[in-house]
């Protein structure tokens, strides 16, 4: 289902870039405004329909992972060891402390902080 989903998209954008690219040489201008709106509009439509699936898998993989007992000792390690590797380079408790809670889990997808 993804694989077809963004094989639209790549059509789309490859058929809309081709019939740009197959006008004689002399004829050979810029797309108009109205033009590139259009190619932009049919590209942005096929990805909507690939963005929402791919979305969901992400956040199903990220929800399995989180559920296994295994991952939150890896990300307990995680923390200790940034904690005392922070004690270790000179921050005192109360700034490692500060600095590990605000640092956030490794994760596939950016924080947003």
């Amino acid at each position: 289902m993804k694989l077809k989903s963004i094989s639209a998209v790549l059509a789309v954008a490859t058929t809309a870039t081709t019939a740009l690219a197959q006008q004689p040489p002399a004829a050979q201008q810029p797309p108009s405004q109205e033009q590139m709106k259009q190619i932009m509009q049919a590209t942005m439509g096929a990805m909507v329909s690939v963005m929402g699936p791919m979305t969901e898998a992400v956040i199903e993989a990220q929800l399995n992972a989180a559920a296994k007992p295994e991952t939150a000792s890896r990300l307990a390690a995680f923390k200790r060891n940034l904690f005392l590797a922070l004690l270790k380079q000179g921050f005192t408790e109360q700034q490692a402390l500060q600095i590990t809670v605000s640092t956030p889990a490794p994760s596939a997808t950016p924080s947003g902080k």
